[in-house]
């Protein structure tokens, strides 16, 4: 930009007859008036402002493209450190959701831990009360292959509906668990 040189030339001949000129509006500065059959060369000039104006216009986009790359320089600083403190601002949130994370499995895995236990004593409880059910059955039928008496018979019927009202109500409450 601004390397050309610009240059307006403008030649205009007329022939002036009434010898007198009248000026209305802009005239570039140049009057003239009674000269027949004459030879005049009349050049008009900007006198450099067409160059000037270019120069003008190359300084202008200059320090508009330095001001912008200051500008758009800043822009992008500030949107990296954005970047930075919004990559910081996830990791610290994933350590905090790890830590929870964890300590939720640490105690679930221990409510599981106590349930289990507690299903395990109630089997072996009903185990045990089970085969504590079968040798009082046991001990009745051989009693009752000896020829026991009514006694007998009445002690068997009351262990023997102990031990189904025993069993009945253990499924029953593990059932509702």
């Amino acid at each position: 930009m601004g390397g050309k040189k610009s240059e307006s030339k403008n030649t205009t001949t007329t022939t002036n007859v009434g010898g007198t000129n009248a000026i209305h509006g802009d005239n570039l500065g140049v009057s003239v008036a009674g000269v027949n059959n004459s030879t005049m060369t009349i050049t008009a000039t900007d006198h450099g402002a067409v160059d000037k104006s270019l120069d003008f216009a190359e300084s202008a986009a200059e320090f508009a493209m330095t001001s912008n790359a200051e500008v758009t320089g800043r822009a992008l600083d500030s949107v990296d450190s954005a970047v930075d403190k919004a990559f910081g601002f996830g990791k610290d949130s994933l350590g905090v959701v790890e830590s929870i994370a964890g300590s939720s499995i640490d105690q679930l895995g221990d409510k599981h831990s106590e349930n289990l236990q507690m299903l395990a004593g109630l089997s072996g409880s009903q185990g045990e009360q089970n085969s504590q059910n079968i040798k009082a059955m046991m001990e009745l039928a051989k009693m009752k292959t000896d020829g026991g008496a009514s006694l007998a018979d009445k002690r068997v019927l009351w262990i023997a509906g102990i031990g189904f009202v025993s069993v009945a109500v253990l499924m029953y409450l593990l059932k509702g668990k």
